[in-house]
């Protein structure tokens, strides 16, 4: 070997002693860090993650009956899945719908909804590409969009997605822990932070879920979310882990909102614009909760009506 080569093994040898040393530390002093139920956001805080829902390695939790869930899919092959966040966990509008479905739409009224609260697009495309494209149903919904345009109290979800091509590392390397909470805790002042999900990230998801559908033979409808926030009357609690000021809501939502309206005209795919309907109602706060976002029984009813004729279309 020569000399050269010899300094150049010497520093490589010195690099993984100290990383080995590094290592060893942590171990020594029972040093663990996992993102799982530690990375925040919103909501579900950590504690809610922890004792309400279960980890899960590509999608950072699911509820406790999710595996069941789609276990019970693939003997059932539902006709529909309904993909989104809180508002599909929590809310009756899928029940409602397959309801409505069966007496116009018989063939149609079978279904599962796979909501999970605090989830973004992010986890709803690979949810879509890992478990629903295996499922074969006729139709998917796909409503999101709250969570996306909430403000990263740590990193994004896109770079959270990131981070998961290292899952094994994660589980089982210190060093790799210790980066992972050094990033976690570089956020910065509230003022400065991104959305979960860049509006030209949910863009991107939103196509890459209508493509991916459609390419399976799966008919895909976008749900755009209604909305109950009037500028001037939000809600305060959305001030402390959500957004940068109250005043950006109303024309952020409807920013995303837009983008949902834009991916389903150019994608072919079928466009349920709830926001625009659900603007039209008179009487609207019977229709919300009082956060502006989730709907009352009422609120899904209407839902469900509107959404039973838009996956008819969709399918005709």
């Amino acid at each position: 070997m020569t000399r050269a080569g010899s300094r150049v093994a010497a520093v490589l040898l010195a690099a993984l002693f100290a990383l080995a040393a590094a290592e060893a530390g942590l171990r020594i002093a029972r040093f663990e860090y996992h993102l799982y139920p530690t990375v925040q956001f919103g909501w579900p805080d950590p504690v809610t993650i922890e004792d309400f829902y279960r980890s899960d390695p590509d999608l950072l939790w699911v509820t406790r009956d999710f595996g069941d869930k789609v276990a019970a899919a693939r003997h059932t092959h539902p006709a529909i899945i309904f993909l989104g966040d809180s508002c599909t966990e929590f809310g009756t509008y899928p029940t409602r719908t397959i309801a409505a479905l069966q007496q116009h739409a018989p063939t149609f009224a079978t279904g599962v909804a796979f909501g999970i609260g605090g989830w973004s697009s992010e986890q709803g495309l690979t949810l879509l590409r890992r478990d629903v494209v295996a499922l074969k149903p006729r139709v998917v919904t796909i409503y999101y969009g709250w969570n996306d345009h909430w403000v990263a109290l740590g990193p994004t979800d896109p770079e959270l997605t990131f981070a998961h091509r290292f899952q094994w590392a994660a589980d089982h390397v210190r060093l790799v822990q210790l980066l992972l909470k050094a990033r976690m805790g570089v956020a910065g002042p509230m003022a400065n932070r991104p959305n979960r999900v860049p509006i030209v990230r949910y863009r991107a998801n939103l196509r890459a879920m209508v493509r991916e559908a459609h390419t399976a033979g799966i008919h895909a409808v976008l749900i755009t979310a209604p909305s109950n926030h009037v500028a001037g009357h939000e809600p305060e609690y959305l001030k402390l882990r959500h957004l940068r000021s109250l005043g950006e809501l109303v024309p952020l939502h409807q920013a995303y909102v837009e983008v949902t309206r834009e991916v389903a005209r150019e994608s072919g795919a079928t466009l349920c614009d709830a926001a625009a309907a659900f603007e039209q109602l008179e009487g609207r706060n019977r229709y919300f909760q009082k956060d502006g976002i989730h709907l009352t029984t009422q609120g899904d009813e209407q839902l469900a009506g509107l959404l039973a004729s838009c996956i008819v279309h969709a399918a005709e």
